[in-house]
C-alpha cells in the first residue's frame, strides 16, 4: 500500500482523492484526471463520474473504487463502481459533518 498517493489537489481548482484496487486506480490516475476535468468545467461529481467511468470501460468485471472530488468553492461529489454503494464524509465551513450516501455507477 502506498497511502496518499490517490489524492491531487490543485488550489485553483480542488481536489480528489480515490479508493478502491491501487493496482487498477494507479494506472489511471483517477485523481488528477478529476482534477483537470473540473478545471475544464466539470461538476466534481460529472468529474468523478467521468474518472470512475475511463477505469470500468477497461475492467468491467474486476474494477471496485471509488473517486471523491471537491472543488475550491465548496461543491463536492464522488462516483463508484463494482459497489451497491458508497458512502463518504463531508464538513461545512461551520463545522457540521455529515455523511453522503451514493449508488454506484452499473
Amino acid at each position: 500500500a502506498l497511502p496518499g498517493c490517490g489524492a491531487f489537489v490543485d488550489e485553483t481548482v480542488g481536489g480528489a482523492v480515490a479508493t478502491g484496487d491501487g493496482d487498477i486506480m494507479m494506472r489511471f490516475s483517477p485523481s488528477f484526471l478529476a482534477v483537470e476535468l473540473m478545471r475544464g468545467g466539470m461538476s466534481p461529481t460529472q468529474a468523478a463520474e467521468e474518472s470512475i467511468i475511463r477505469i470500468s470501460s477497461k475492467y468491467p468485471n474486476s474494477m471496485i473504487g471509488a473517486v471523491v472530488a471537491a472543488s475550491n468553492k465548496g461543491e463536492y461529489g464522488a462516483a463508484c463502481y463494482g459497489m451497491k454503494t458508497f458512502p463518504y464524509s463531508v464538513k461545512d465551513s461551520e463545522d457540521n459533518a455529515r455523511i453522503v450516501l451514493i449508488d454506484c455507477l452499473k
